[in-house]
């Protein structure tokens, strides 16, 4: 299990490589799900109780978005996860991360984005999307 603590932050920081999506699906649709390849995490934002934003090196960020909502995870010192600092998740993925508490919370779906900022953007547009498709049913 890979620990994420705020010392090792600052160490892992200067490492810096490069990570891609990797589609092993072949198949062209922008829908359908991808594997995500994760290099040198070294770092996470927590969004909210339901979204971690993982660093790769210095300039990589992976939104991990979880299945159901993650009792107690918060801005804690650390957050264990089931996979290590280099790793290509598919779908259907069977990770977790586990904060302070020791509660595992699975992992849904895990996508490459541009930054923290852009990740509290896409889940916001997601947010309002599911709404006006239950105020229309």
């Amino acid at each position: 299990m890979k620990y994420l603590t705020i010392a090792s932050l600052a160490v892992c920081a200067s490492m810096v490589a490069p990570a891609m999506a990797i589609d092993h699906h072949g198949d062209t649709d922008e829908d359908a799900p991808r594997c995500v390849r994760m290099v040198h995490i070294n770092g996470y934002s927590v969004i909210d109780r339901e979204h971690v934003v993982f660093r790769g090196g210095a300039s990589r960020h992976y939104l991990a978005t979880l299945r159901h909502s993650c009792p107690d995870l918060n801005f804690g010192v650390q957050l264990a996860t089931s996979f290590g600092e280099n790793a290509t998740l598919c779908p259907p993925i069977v990770e977790f991360i586990t904060p302070d508490n020791g509660f595992r919370c699975a992992i849904d779906t895990v996508e490459e984005v541009d930054s923290v900022d852009a990740a509290r953007a896409l889940i916001e547009a997601r947010a309002q999307l599911e709404a006006q498709t239950e105020n229309q049913e």
